[in-house]
């Protein structure tokens, strides 16, 4: 009887086993990475059911609007200029980006800002100042968060 069947059927065996291993391997890092995909979902859209806010207060002050925006949730917004700021004037919507030239927001401020300088804690007002040409009065704003939780309001405060 010769050797050659027997190592035929030994390397047979020995590329199944291989196989096998490579294919679970496979499945169970697959698996890992939607589990990990799955529980981060859960923990953002948790943070986002935690997170509300409320515009108290809307002032149009010549070519400045400040809109004074509560954090009204229990959760801190931290990234403060990845806030979306949209108006209405002249019946139509515009997209107000953070800090740049022309139509554009900046932050004045948080008050009370006591914990965690710099970020809007449950409880705290956030002012935004947004700049806009003289004539395109806004007559409605939206704020947004970072992780899509808005307020809307018509602009109703005019100031000297």
């Amino acid at each position: 009887m010769s050797a050659g069947p027997l190592v035929a059927s030994g390397i047979g065996i020995l590329l199944l086993v291989v196989t096998a291993y490579i294919l679970i391997g496979g499945t169970l890092t697959t698996t890992e990475v939607m589990v990990e995909a799955q529980n981060n979902l859960a923990a953002y859209q948790e943070t986002r059911m935690r997170t509300a806010i409320m515009i108290q207060n809307t002032t149009l002050k010549n070519t400045a609007l400040q809109i004074e925006v509560k954090n009204t949730g229990s959760e801190p917004i931290v990234d403060i200029p990845s806030i979306d700021v949209y108006i209405q004037s002249n019946g139509l919507p515009d997209y107000v980006p953070y800090n740049t030239d022309g139509l554009h927001w900046i932050s004045a401020g948080i008050a009370p800002d006591e914990i965690h300088p710099g970020t809007l804690d449950p409880g705290e007002t956030l002012t935004l100042t947004v700049t806009f040409s003289e004539g395109d009065r806004p007559v409605w704003v939206q704020v947004v968060t970072p992780n899509g939780v808005s307020s809307s309001a018509y602009v109703t405060t005019i100031g000297g």
